[in-house]
């Protein structure tokens, strides 16, 4: 996990007092976690038992993903290092939740994708308004940066290698194009790097962001009706280790984790075997998103992230000076 700048002393905020857990510090498997990770998961675990109490209105399948699953079977609840929750849902149930959110989802829940917001990945977040979960990447981004929950579509995929390889090769294509498009920063050192956002800019303001996020959310989906057998967090991010077989999710499985009980895909072992290998034995990682730079329960990040790109601006200009002198002194 990544190091956390710790703002919050107590559980009320702007949206209210959020106790569903103990938030004493304690230790699991010889690891301590500290009061405020605790405040931290209890939102998490509002924004879960909202999204789970919306899916179980409208009859979707949903099911713990990443470090949750592995918390599910390994902890019966969260990983003690980890700090986020993941979930997944068939692409197909997915796309209702997205139709559905406007309605379901009011303050202080934000529903966030590529149509809500300038945000440029292939899945979606639900959001905590008047909090701040700000990870390394996101700085540079617009976007809601709220506390947040992870749900990720599981897109069909080819069964032939050639042709999967094709596909993912396209994805990432139109992936780094629309994290270059959101990404407000403009390089110092780098006049390239700057052409190719204006260029990019002006493709994509003509149709808007959404529309052309509908273009990359479509790619994605065009195996859904297909007989193919394999799934993936695709539309996110590739890796072998999120290629899955259809079948491990033909069954739901209700476990414990923390307070509630958790729907976990039947086919639990592999999906973790291919993940984490040994699963059973703990390892200390960071979670899917590398880690949460600052929390913070009481404030938005509205309040708080113009802080945080005045620092960072004022460490990359000293990496630059120092760089800059040791250029001068090699060349006296």
């Amino acid at each position: 996990m990544g190091s956390l700048d710790i703002k919050n002393k107590n559980l009320e905020t702007n949206v209210g007092t959020l106790i569903i857990m103990n938030l004493q510090q304690e230790t699991r498997n010889g690891y301590d976690i500290s009061a405020e990770i605790k405040k931290l998961w209890a939102v998490e675990m509002e924004l879960l038992k909202k999204l789970m109490e919306v899916c179980e209105k409208h009859h979707l399948k949903i099911w713990a993903e990443g470090g949750t699953l592995l918390g599910t079977i390994r902890h019966k609840g969260y990983i003690p290092w980890d700090d986020d929750i993941d979930m997944a849902m068939p692409r197909e149930d997915y796309d209702k939740l997205q139709v559905i959110a406007n309605d379901e989802f009011h303050y202080p829940y934000f529903f966030q994708t590529g149509y809500t917001d300038l945000f440029p990945y292939g899945m979606a977040k639900l959001r905590m308004e008047g909090t701040t979960a700000i990870t390394a990447g996101s700085i540079p981004y617009e976007f809601h940066q709220g506390i947040f929950i992870d749900i990720f579509p599981l897109d069909t995929v080819p069964d032939d290698e050639m042709q999967l390889n094709r596909f993912i090769e396209n994805i990432e294509v139109k992936r780094s194009e629309m994290k270059l498009y959101c990404n407000h920063v403009f390089s110092w050192t780098n006049p390239k790097y700057n052409w190719k956002i204006i260029k990019l800019k002006g493709k994509v303001n003509p149709q808007g962001f959404s529309n052309y996020f509908r273009a990359y959310d479509e790619f994605c989906k065009q195996f859904m009706n297909t007989t193919n057998k394999r799934v993936s967090l695709i539309s996110w991010k590739w890796q072998p280790r999120y290629l899955r077989e259809k079948e491990w999710y033909d069954n739901t499985i209700m476990l414990p984790f923390e307070d509630i009980m958790m729907p976990v895909p039947s086919g639990y072992n592999e999906i973790l075997t291919i993940q984490f290998g040994d699963y059973m034995t703990p390892i200390q990682a960071p979670s899917m998103h590398g880690g949460i730079e600052i929390f913070d329960v009481e404030h938005s990040y509205k309040e708080v992230l113009p802080q945080i790109r005045k620092k960072h601006r004022w460490d990359n200009w000293n990496a630059r000076k120092d760089w800059l002198l040791k250029i001068i002194h090699l060349h006296r």
